[in-house]
């Protein structure tokens, strides 16, 4: 007995399939292998791995229902998973760490409108203190402040202190401070919208607006925006806290990572 979930899902899936089988001038019952491997190879160009195996099921099913043999299990069609596996592999590209110097192009890409101010302030206080775009987005301006060493970030799983940078276009205290006074911050969120006339949101930012400030800023620098996610600053901190040869248990502590093997991982990445 199919829960009534699982029962629905094939009866559309096993529909999608006789009408593409009825559109392509193929018989969907009983189906050939060679049939419901192109089908498929069709539904992997446009689909996750996950939507071809619940549309295989629904084809097997069917099949079984109706006391034929399903040809799910041909070599045709286990060849089809593959490929579609295969191509998703391929697809799938690990965030990339980003780097010292491309930090220091988008910075000085970003313009000086109050937009660029946060979003210099974003990029470089998210990097400089190791944050994932979650904890980012989530920041409040009471969060941020400024101390004799660069800036206590407090997070749910404790407080971090940003120094000062090398260079003014890398120095996170300094861009932070020059959007809260610009953006006249005194409370809320840390980071919000800014609409095109320059007018400030109330509403925080989420964390997919990090990763989209972040790519805009990497195309403004000139690099391919597609290769950064939100996640590519915490990555690029850790990855250049180990060139310079920071202990794994120094950066653990910064970035509240418990296992060394995901900071040894974004190492080899950079």
């Amino acid at each position: 007995m199919r829960a009534v979930s699982t029962a629905r899902a094939y009866r559309s899936d096993w529909a999608a399939f006789t009408a593409w089988c009825a559109a392509s001038g193929l018989t969907s019952f009983p189906a050939a292998a060679a049939t419901v491997a192109r089908y498929l190879d069709e539904v992997a160009h446009s689909h996750k791995v996950a939507t071809v195996r619940r549309r295989l099921a629904a084809v097997r099913a069917a099949h079984l229902d109706a006391g034929a043999v399903s040809p799910t299990g041909a070599a045709p069609v286990r060849l089809a998973v593959a490929r579609a596996e295969w191509r998703q592999r391929g697809r799938a590209r690990s965030t990339v760490p980003l780097g010292v110097e491309e930090l220091r192009s988008m910075s000085r890409s970003l313009p000086s409108s109050l937009a660029g101010q946060r979003d210099r302030a974003l990029v470089l206080l998210g990097y400089g203190a190791g944050l994932r775009p979650g904890e980012l987005a989530r920041l409040a301006t009471r969060d941020v402040r400024r101390i004799g060493a660069g800036l206590r970030v407090r997070i749910p799983r404790g407080a971090v202190v940003v120094p000062f940078g090398s260079a003014p276009e890398l120095c996170a205290v300094d861009a932070w401070t020059r959007w809260q006074r610009a953006a006249r911050l005194t409370g809320g969120s840390a980071f919000r919208g800014v609409d095109r006339h320059g007018r400030l949101a109330e509403p925080g930012l989420g964390p997919k607006a990090v990763t989209r400030i972040v790519r805009r800023s990497a195309a403004a620098a000139g690099l391919d925006p597609a290769r950064y996610q939100g996640l590519s600053l915490r990555r690029g901190m850790v990855a250049a806290a180990t060139a310079q040869g920071v202990s794994d248990a120094r950066i653990m502590q910064h970035t509240g990572h418990r296992s060394r093997r995901l900071v040894r991982r974004y190492m080899h990445d950079h």
